[in-house]
C-alpha cells in the first residue's frame, strides 16, 4: 500500500526527467491494460503502479 503523504513528498522532491519518466511508464501501463491481449490486467497494473511509488527514493537518497 502507499503512504500517500509520503509519496506526495517523493514526487515533489523529483527532477523534471525522472517526473516525466514515471508519467511515461505511467501511461504505458494503461495503454497496456486497456489496448492489450489481456495478459496484463488491472490488478498487475495497479501492483506495478505501486510498486513503481513506493521505488521512488527519499529526497536524502536522491541528493547521493
Amino acid at each position: 500500500m502507499l503512504d500517500l503523504d509520503k509519496t506526495r513528498e517523493k514526487i515533489i522532491a523529483l527532477d523534471e526527467s525522472s517526473a516525466k519518466s514515471i508519467l511515461m511508464i505511467t501511461a504505458a501501463y494503461l495503454e497496456m491494460v486497456k489496448g492489450g491481449n489481456g495478459g496484463f490486467t488491472s490488478d498487475k497494473c495497479v501492483d506495478s503502479l505501486l510498486e513503481l511509488f513506493n521505488n521512488i527514493p527519499q529526497l536524502d537518497e536522491q541528493k547521493r
